[in-house]
C-alpha cells in the first residue's frame, strides 16, 4: 500500500493530529494507559522570501491524562517534535524553554513534561531505533537510587523518547506493539527515490490504530490535493538541501577543520614545551612541530 512518508510535515501533522492515533501512539511509547489527550498545536513558519511558499514547521503539544503504575490519574505535557537534520537541535531547546512556562488555557499551574523526538537522521553513538531516557533520583552521599518523587524535581526535569527513523528495521513482520508502530515510520521501500515522500508499506495490519495510521497516510499519499501539498514540501526540501543545506554543511566542515587545527596546534605547543625543557635546539623543535623560532622562544620554560 502506498503511504505518505510520515516524516514530512504535511503527513506528520495530519497523523498525530488524529486523537485516536495520538492516544494509541502515546500509550505504546509511554508504556502507560493514556486516558485522554488534549492537543495544542503550535506551528512555526520557516523563514520565507517574497516568492517562497514553503510549508510550515511544527511541533504538537498534548496535555495527556495517564494512569500511572499505582493506578492513579496524572496529567503530563507531551511534546512531540520532528526533525530531519541535526541542526534542529537548537529549535528543540527553544520549544522546551517555552513549553514548561507558557500558560495553557486548560492548566493553571505547570505540569511535568515528556518529550518525544522523531529524528530523520542517525545519532552517532546510539544504535537502537527507539531510545528511552529516564531520570533517577540518586543520593550522592550514599550512592543509592531513591524511590521517592518530588514535584519540584519533576517540574524542572523531564524524560524523553528518541526515535531514529533511519535505524528502524522491523524485518519481515513486526510482532510487538512497538515494532508495529515503528514500522509505519520506517524509512525504506520508497516509491519516489528523489523526494522520498511516499513509501510502499508492505507489512500485514492486524491492529485497529495501525490500520487508521496507514489509512490516513495512504489518503495523503494518493489524494491529488493532498499529494500536491506533499510534492510541494518535497520540492522545498530538495531546494533547502541544495542551498541552505550545502551552506550549513560547509560551515560545519570549516568549523570542524578549525577545531582540528586548534587541537593540533595545542599538541605541537605541548611537544615544543617538553622539548624545550629537555634542551633541544630551537631549530630542531621548529622542524619537529612546524612552529616558528619566535613562537618557540615565546613559550614558557
Amino acid at each position: 500500500m502506498i503511504i505518505a512518508n510520515p516524516l514530512y510535515d504535511t503527513a506528520f501533522k495530519r497523523l498525530i493530529g488524529d486523537l485516536d492515533v495520538a492516544r494509541s501512539l502515546l500509550s505504546v511509547l509511554l508504556q502507560k494507559e493514556v486516558l485522554e489527550v488534549d492537543p495544542q498545536v503550535t506551528e512555526h513558519l520557516k523563514p520565507q522570501n517574497v516568492d517562497d511558499q514553503r510549508p510550515r514547521c511544527l511541533r504538537v503539544d498534548y496535555v495527556a491524562t495517564i494512569r500511572d503504575e499505582k493506578g492513579e490519574e496524572q496529567k503530563i505535557l507531551i511534546e512531540v517534535q520532528k526533525a530531519t537534520g541535526a541542526e534542529d537541535t537548537m529549535r528543540f531547546r527553544e520549544y522546551l524553554a517555552v513549553a514548561g512556562y507558557m500558560p495553557k488555557e486548560t492548566e493553571k499551574t505547570p505540569i511535568p513534561i515528556v518529550t518525544i523526538y522523531f529524528l530523520g537522521f542517525q545519532l552517532k553513538n546510539i544504535s537502537t531505533p527507539c531510545l528511552k531516557v529516564e531520570r533517577q533520583y540518586v543520593d550522592m552521599l550514599e550512592g543509592r537510587v531513591l524511590e521517592a518523587k518530588e514535584k519540584f524535581v519533576e517540574l524542572l526535569t523531564h524524560d524523553a523518547i528518541i526515535i531514529q527513523t533511519p535505524r528502524i528495521n522491523t524485518g519481515d513482520s513486526p510482532k510487538t506493539e512497538l515494532e508495529k508502530l515503528l514500522s509505519v515510520f520506517e524509512q525504506k521501500n520508497f516509491v519516489d527515490l528523489l523526494g522520498e515522500s511516499t513509501i510502499n508499506y508492505k507489512y500485514p495490519i492486524d491492529d485497529g490504530y495501525i490500520r487508521k495510521m496507514v489509512d490516513i497516510l495512504h489518503y495523503i499519499g494518493t489524494d491529488p490535493d493532498e499529494r500536491a501539498k506533499l510534492d510541494n514540501e518535497a520540492y522545498w526540501n530538495r531546494h533547502e538541501e541544495n542551498t541552505t543545506g550545502r551552506l550549513l554543511k560547509m560551515e560545519e566542515k570549516v568549523a570542524e577543520q578549525a577545531r582540528e587545527l586548534a587541537d593540533l596546534r595545542q599538541k605541537n605547543m605541548n611537544i615544543a614545551k617538553n622539548l624545550k625543557k629537555l634542551g633541544v635546539p630551537t631549530n630542531q623543535i621548529a622542524e619537529a612541530t612546524g612552529m616558528t623560532n619566535d613562537e618557540i622562544d615565546a613559550l614558557p620554560t
